[in-house]
């Protein structure tokens, strides 16, 4: 396990236990980072659900989502619960998704910018553990 992610933030992001938390995880372990479609109105939401937040249908389906978007928002936080410090922190906007992405930005803080094009990366954390990052363009 990574040195930096603790046993208690392992835990805490094995706990979701709905099918959407599940699949999004199982993805992510075979390197994809998936989302939702609904059937009913083509609405992609992040994270990903069950359901249709905007219609409410549950005709929904697992696609790939984008791997390239655009910075939204960063910081560098000292103390975190799902992040270590001082990792950069930030939201993802992608094309076509509807919501941000909350993710790690795998970059120096002084080296970014809003708006810059970044790519999705993966990080190991154990042999069943894999979350996502970005990463600079």
């Amino acid at each position: 396990m990574n040195a930096k992610i603790t046993n208690a933030t392992a835990r805490a992001i094995r706990f979701h236990a709905d099918a959407a938390t599940q699949t999004f995880y199982a993805g992510l372990r075979e390197r994809r980072f998936r989302g939702t479609r609904c059937a009913g109105c083509g609405h992609v939401p992040y994270p990903p659900r069950a359901f249709c937040p905007r219609c409410g249908g549950d005709d929904v389906s697992w696609i790939d989502l984008p791997t390239r978007g655009a910075l939204y928002a960063f910081t560098q936080q000292q103390r975190s619960w799902r992040f270590a410090s001082p990792d950069v922190i930030g939201l993802v906007a992608l094309p076509g998704v509807a919501g941000l992405v909350l993710t790690k930005i795998a970059a120096p803080f002084d080296t970014l910018a809003i708006g810059r094009e970044v790519e999705l990366g993966f990080v190991e954390l154990g042999a069943e553990l894999v979350v996502h990052e970005f990463r600079p363009v």
